[in-house]
């Protein structure tokens, strides 16, 4: 009997292995999944956004009157209510050698507590660098310790529910091969030698990305969706980060991909102390207009993950939005905003996506900001080399110093 269970769980391990490998193919490299650049050039007709400019560039107070309201009707009818307004202090801070944070350097482990008694694991790594640094702001899918080569010891593992797949390190190169080589953690002696740190948290510390356990800890936040509460734990992050003189206040950037591009554009609406947004993938509640109706449905999204929203926004599977996605856009101007997209990945709408950027354009011409950028990249939905590489370069050019 003692030699069965071993067996029973390597057989476990295998089915789930390859139940994974068919969703995953299905979900990154299926053959539906072709975007034509061309259908790109066809989304001209740009909707008009909620927020319009007048003749004149408005001044502050009526720029802050107009985001206020349009950041109003994004959570009623898209994201759902935002847990209440704090600020978070660092109850721990634990520095951690190389040697024991699979080789990088300059790695910090902080405890970070609002006073609504959330806590959640901040990783902090900073260039040795003379002067503060710009510092990038990210969250991860797999947990913090997941996110470091080896999977060390000295990082915290989450602790609320996290996927299966994401516990044992024997999927992590399937997690590569599928979705990218830095899916799981981002290229942290890249990112410090180009002079930025990363500030790196796991969301499900805060709200679990399961339905089932979502409930109740939106619940305990007074919130209504996990996308908000991943939001709002953007701000928590930089409330920690202001404090610190290693860290550039004037250059903090919001990275994402996927769901967590959607967090990283509602974050950056929600927040000015956000300086710059890289949202990659981000889809269907995310960059992608809902009225668009390609890609991933409303339907589908809604069902899929019903925690991620307000509840109002399962009434548009059917119905055109009174608020859209060019409108969130809007909320990050006059700030630099970089969009990416892939073409094997119809699922996230590039297509809406672009559309939503032109819908936007207007308010960024009437602050005199740089227009978004937007870029197509070849492969499917994941983090690869070159979303680093395009991100980086776009934040040396847009966020330079003199």
């Amino acid at each position: 009997m003692s030699k069965a269970k071993p067996r029973w769980f390597i057989i476990v391990l295998v089915l789930l292995g390859l139940i994974s490998v068919a969703t995953f193919w299905l979900y990154a490299w299926g053959p539906y999944r072709l975007v034509s650049l061309d259908r790109l050039a066809l989304a001209a007709a740009a909707p008009k956004a909620l927020l319009r400019p007048s003749d004149e560039i408005p001044n502050t107070l009526e720029w802050t009157q107009r985001r206020t309201s349009v950041l109003q009707a994004l959570e009623t009818e898209i994201y759902g209510r935002f847990p209440e307004e704090t600020r978070a202090l660092v109850v721990r801070r634990q520095p951690i050698p190389a040697e024991r944070a699979g080789g990088i350097a300059g790695v910090e482990q902080l405890e970070v507590e609002a006073p609504n008694g959330v806590r959640f694991n901040l990783v902090l790594v900073v260039p040795s660098t003379d002067g503060p640094a710009p510092v990038i702001v990210m969250q991860n899918f797999c947990g913090n310790q997941a996110a470091f080569p080896g999977r060390p010891s000295s990082i915290a593992p989450p602790t609320n529910y996290y996927p299966i797949p994401c516990r044992y390190g024997a999927f992590d190169p399937l997690h590569r091969a599928v979705f990218g080589e830095w899916m799981l953690g981002p290229p942290y002696e890249r990112i410090v030698a180009r002079g930025y740190a990363v500030a790196m948290f796991y969301g499900g510390d805060v709200v679990p990305d399961h339905a089932p356990d979502a409930g109740p800890a939106l619940q305990r936040l007074h919130a209504d969706g996990a996308l908000a509460a991943w939001a709002w734990t953007h701000a928590r992050v930089i409330d920690v980060l202001e404090t610190d003189p290693r860290i550039d206040q004037q250059r903090i950037i919001a990275w994402g991909q996927s769901r967590f591009g959607k967090v990283a554009l509602l974050a950056a609406a929600s927040d000015l102390r956000i300086d710059a947004v890289v949202a990659f993938q981000s889809g269907r509640g995310g960059d992608a207009l809902t009225s668009h109706r390609a890609g991933e449905s409303v339907e589908a999204i809604t069902q899929t993950y019903p925690h991620w929203f307000s509840p109002r926004y399962s009434r548009y599977a059917a119905n055109d939005p009174e608020v859209d996605q060019h409108d969130l856009l809007t909320l990050i101007a006059p700030r630099p905003l970089f969009i990416g997209h892939a073409v094997r990945d119809s699922w996230a709408d590039p297509a809406g996506a672009y559309q939503a950027m032109a819908g936007a354009g207007p308010i960024f011409d009437a602050l005199n900001a740089p227009a978004p950028v937007f870029s197509m990249r070849t492969g499917a939905h994941g983090i690869v080399d070159r979303d680093w590489t395009t991100s980086l370069d776009f934040l040396d050019r847009s966020l330079a110093r003199p």
